[in-house]
This record gives C-alpha cells, sequence and structure tokens, in this order.
C-alpha cells in the first residue's frame, strides 16, 4: 500500500471512530432537567452535546400529538449552542443562541393537555432544561 492509501485509511478509521464516540444520551438531559447546570450532577458541556444529538425521530412522537416538534427540536439544538458558548467563554454568543432557544420555544411549544402520560413525563424533562436555560446567567 502507498503512503497515500495508509493515510486515507487512517483518516477513515479515526472518523469512523470519532463518530461512535458521539452518541446521544438521554440520561445526561435527564440529570440535569433536575439539577442545576453547571453543578456537581450536570456538566454543561456534556448537555450541550446530548442536545446537539438529539434527532428529529427522538421528537417526532411530539409530533403526532399536534405539536411543532420541530420547533422543538430547534429551540433545543439553540440551547446547546448556548451552553456550548457559555463554556467557551463567549458570553455575547451565548445570549444570542439562549434568547433563540427562549423565544422558539415560548412561542411555538405547547404540550396539549390530553397528552399520554408518558409523553408529558418526556416533555417535562425538556421543558426542564429549557426552564434551566432560562434561568442561565450570561455576561456579555
Amino acid at each position: 500500500m502507498n503512503g497515500v492509501a495508509v493515510l486515507l485509511m487512517a483518516g477513515l478509521a479515526g472518523s469512523a471512530a470519532a463518530a461512535q464516540e458521539r452518541v446521544f444520551d438521554g440520561t445526561v438531559i435527564e440529570v440535569c432537567a433536575k439539577a442545576d447546570i453547571g453543578g456537581p450532577a450536570c456538566d454543561p458541556a456534556a448537555l450541550a452535546e446530548s442536545l446537539g444529538l438529539l434527532s428529529a425521530g427522538q421528537v417526532r412522537p411530539f409530533a403526532e400529538l399536534g405539536m411543532e416538534s420541530f420547533a422543538m427540536l430547534t429551540a433545543l439544538r439553540y440551547a446547546a449552542s448556548a451552553l456550548f458558548f457559555l463554556s467557551e467563554g463567549e458570553g455575547c454568543f451565548a445570549e444570542e443562541e439562549r434568547t433563540a432557544a427562549i423565544d422558539i420555544w415560548s412561542i411555538w411549544v405547547r404540550l396539549p393537555g390530553d397528552a399520554p402520560g408518558a409523553l408529558a413525563e418526556e416533555f417535562a424533562v425538556y421543558d426542564g432544561i429549557m426552564d434551566k436555560v432560562v434561568g442561565l446567567e450570561m455576561a456579555c
């Protein structure tokens, strides 16, 4: 094998390994919905990564209730971005992302009163995260 092929294969193996390391972890979101972001139980970077890895399929059940699941996903991803920028010391960017998350959530995301218990509980987790994002201190 020539040197270019070896480098290409090594790069592909590295990319696959990196992609495998980034796995959605709903436990982080559940814990952080009840704990203080930045406290001992809730690492903001881990929360940002978990929120950033949310997929459309994970919020699709809310669309079946008539909710704006795309808005829900978008708001949670903006929250992830705010947490990331906050951890990087970029308070002004974090505030912009947080404001977008809050605006989208408050305008477009509502759980119907007749939502089944399991979905209502799952929604409460995401809503808990958004409540915490609202209360974050952002120094710009």
